[in-house]
């Protein structure tokens, strides 16, 4: 789509313009702005039966019914009676909407009287239009600041938002800037569906390439294997070059090219990655000893990640563990690195890893545990580098598909910025 950039063309006074405007509403003027209960009212309709769904509500999906998702929180008979009844195209405003914007429905049902309900005063209002307006960042940090001094646990009032300025721009553009937002959610929308299903693909494959509980040979094998036997189980300490160590018990510091980059837990992703893009840096005397080399594999140790982990790879450049990791060196004679990685997305891992790391307190796991852990490995070391390098062949499609994702998050959020003015 074409848009006019019009930040060169207000440089005197900040004109309610957005950045970016498609070249029919080019002569259309300034925005109007409003506050918000002109524009929405609040809803308190109580009078509903129950053939009407629950609904949950989600800063990823809006709001949605309850059994369309893993929702485990109950909800008594006579407490349903005072649950407010939401309508399609209804705007819902949570505790969650301090960081995430306010949530729309295209749903019909009902929903906890704890929340606002929004609905539009007037039809020149667009769903649409407000639906991507509300997950802006600049609405967002609105919201925040009208709730400076307000406690955690304190919803946003329907004060709270009338207070705040909305913008209504004649309904042609808002429905220009809904339809190009949409579209790209679709988009994004097919990106994401396709990388669930790589990962679903990627589970299904741990599930036959790995034995399962209780036997020693995966359901699915190579067939240059079929013939090979049994799986051997040992311990992971009978496959290390040495016993598991514990990292630099240092704090991190600001990125500086002369100090040794730092890995943390928190600089793992999710897929099991170094995430480069915030790098930090520690300031301590490091030995070449404490540098992670190809193969080495990291674990987290203690807190909520616990078990999560990492595969050191020469690209991610020389790097330095903190404490709260503990590193194993494989004997790559015996077993290959990549196969203990991948065993490491197994549900038998992540089942061990709940058992062991079960304690008061925070969960946690020693490199002594680690050292014991359990581990099943074919007696071919050419087996083991079959289902890695199969496996890894699914991650790399996975990284490239989360990657576009990544890009194409950026890319709206950009259009975000643009399409609608910026207002101090």
């Amino acid at each position: 789509m074409k848009y006019l950039d019009y930040s060169r063309m207000n440089k005197s006074k900040q004109k309610l313009v957005p950045k970016l405007r498609f070249p029919e509403f080019k002569e259309d003027g300034e925005w109007n702005y409003l506050n918000g209960n002109k524009l929405f009212k609040t809803i308190s309709n109580k009078n509903h039966n129950s053939d009407l769904p629950i609904l949950a509500i989600t800063q990823d999906q809006g709001a949605i019914p309850r059994e369309d998702i893993d929702y485990h929180v109950s909800v008594s008979k006579k407490s349903v009676e005072s649950y407010k009844v939401v309508e399609i195209g209804d705007f819902i405003i949570s505790l969650r909407s301090f960081q995430g914007g306010i949530e729309y429905s295209e749903y019909k049902g009902i929903c906890s009287p704890a929340y606002i309900i929004l609905r539009k005063k007037k039809n020149t209002v667009l769903d649409a239009f407000y639906k991507q307006y509300f997950k802006t960042n600049l609405y967002i940090s609105h919201l925040n600041k009208n709730l400076e001094g307000i406690r955690d646990g304190k919803m946003v009032s329907y004060k709270q938002f009338s207070d705040i300025k909305i913008p209504e721009p004649n309904p042609k553009e808002q429905q220009k800037i809904a339809a190009c937002l949409s579209s790209l959610d679709k988009l994004i929308k097919a990106h994401k569906d396709k990388l669930a299903a790589l990962q679903r693909h990627k589970k299904g494959l741990l599930q036959n390439l790995f034995p399962q509980e209780g036997h020693n040979v995966p359901k699915h094998r190579f067939k240059e294997f079929e013939n090979d036997g049994e799986w051997v189980e040992k311990k992971l300490g009978d496959y290390l070059l040495q016993n598991p160590e514990y990292g630099i018990g240092a704090a991190a510091v600001p990125f500086d090219n002369k100090l040794p980059t730092y890995l943390r837990i928190t600089d793992i992703s999710e897929n099991r990655t170094f995430i480069s893009e915030n790098k930090v840096s520690v300031d301590a005397e490091v030995t070449d000893s404490q540098y992670l080399v190809e193969d080495d594999i990291v674990f987290a140790r203690t807190g909520a990640s616990v078990g999560k982990s990492y595969r050191y790879k020469n690209e991610d450049g020389r790097l330095v563990f903190a404490g709260f990791l503990i590193r194993v060196k494989p004997n790559i004679k015996k077993i290959k690195s990549e196969f203990i990685f991948q065993f490491l997305s197994t549900n038998q891992y992540w089942d061990w890893v709940r058992k062991v790391s079960a304690r008061s307190g925070q969960p946690g796991i020693n490199a002594k545990q680690y050292n014991s852990m359990p581990i099943k490995v074919p007696l071919r070391i050419q087996e083991q580098q079959k289902i890695a390098a199969c496996l890894a062949s699914v991650d790399n499609l996975i990284t490239a598909q989360q990657e576009k994702l990544n890009q194409l998050a950026q890319y709206k959020k950009g259009l975000l910025q643009g399409l609608f003015p910026k207002v101090d």
